[in-house]
């Protein structure tokens, strides 16, 4: 069997046995309900009211759990009411038994976990500032997630279809993924994702109206927040530019290019996918020099990284130039951004460096 087609038939019966076991669970729980009303109004009519309802409750709760306490209302000389009571043992005691069963199957099926969890990533996106939105992980979105692991960056992650994040929990084993079940052209969904206070965001969705219509909607609720978008006809790029997109990655351009490259340049290649999938516990990092550092104004000889780390800096990003191979006399100025290969352990040492 196609691989696709059994872990689509794997999420689809998954999601009918969760919603089977909550149905079950909330049917079980109304039964149990009614069962406790029926008693306790039972009680309290045929005493005539003798018995207060608390006490025709407690009545009823010890007559279904069969606890053995002694009788808070005398059964025994009323033929009704032992009639009654016969009545709820026999009605009373299937649905305890439904009930308990139900409460059971909820909790080993998961769906008590799944409730946990949800609060904990609320409180998670609630703590979470300049971290990165992914909206849409299908195949393209779930390797941009994994890049993003990689890169130990705090993500939060919007689909629409459950199933698809229960994809990546089970087979890309994110545990503790921060996420949201949702449209991501939504207000609401994205503020909820912290787009207020997010650095970046990845649009993957289905189409390019999808992805146009979000990048207009994240730009207007995030004016400052960079924007990569996914396209499929290159005719639409200016669109999504005039949309507010910082960027936007066309798969099959790029694929093709990648393509020509492995007959052309099959080294070169090889070496840039070693640097940027971290085999080599190296990355391809950009550090901006903040206006506080104490660098601003100092010289890249001065600063000396390769001394304290084993980071190497390729080029720096000034507005839009960018200065390859940069001399060692170079005068580090704020909002500059050194772009450098390192290996993942120097980054945290290089931030704090540069911070002074």
């Amino acid at each position: 069997m196609d691989l696709k087609l059994a872990r689509w038939i794997r999420d689809i019966s998954g999601e009918q046995h969760d919603a089977r076991a909550s149905i079950r669970l909330i049917r079980a729980s109304g039964l149990q309900l009614f069962i406790l009303i029926v008693g306790t109004l039972g009680y309290h009519i045929l005493t005539e009211g003798e018995y207060g309802l608390l006490h025709c409750m407690y009545m009823t709760v010890i007559t279904l759990t069969t606890v053995g306490f002694g009788e808070v209302i005398p059964i025994r000389q009323d033929p009704a009411l032992e009639i009654f009571t016969i009545g709820l043992i026999i009605t009373g005691m299937g649905t305890v038994l439904y009930f308990v069963s139900s409460m059971t199957a909820f909790i080993v099926d998961g769906e008590l976990r799944d409730v946990l969890r949800t609060r904990k990533v609320n409180r998670m996106l609630e703590n979470m500032s300049n971290h990165f939105i992914i909206a849409g992980v299908g195949e393209t979105g779930q390797y941009v997630l994994t890049e993003m692991a990689k890169s130990d960056k705090d993500t939060v992650v919007i689909d629409m279809n459950q199933a698809s994040i229960r994809h990546l929990q089970l087979d890309y084993g994110f545990d503790d993924l921060a996420y949201l079940i949702g449209d991501a052209t939504d207000d609401d969904v994205l503020r909820k994702a912290g787009i207020d206070r997010a650095s970046g965001v990845v649009f993957s969705l289905g189409t390019d109206k999808d992805n146009l219509f979000a990048t207009i909607t994240a730009r207007r609720l995030n004016p400052k927040i960079r924007i990569v978008t996914r396209g499929e006809d290159p005719r639409a790029e200016q669109k999504f530019i005039m949309a507010g997109a910082t960027s936007v990655i066309y798969t099959n351009v790029l694929g093709g290019m990648r393509m020509a490259a492995e007959v052309v340049r099959p080294e070169v290649t090889t070496f840039l996918d070693l640097m940027m999938s971290a085999q080599d516990a190296r990355t391809v990092e950009e550090l901006e020099i903040c206006e506080t550092s104490p660098w601003v104004g100092r010289t890249l000889r001065d600063l000396n990284i390769r001394d304290k780390t084993d980071a190497l800096i390729i080029a720096v990003h000034m507005g839009d130039d960018y200065l390859f191979n940069p001399a060692a006399d170079f005068k580090l100025e704020a909002g500059a951004k050194l772009i450098l290969m390192s290996r993942v352990d120097d980054v945290p040492v290089i931030e704090r460096l540069l911070r002074g």
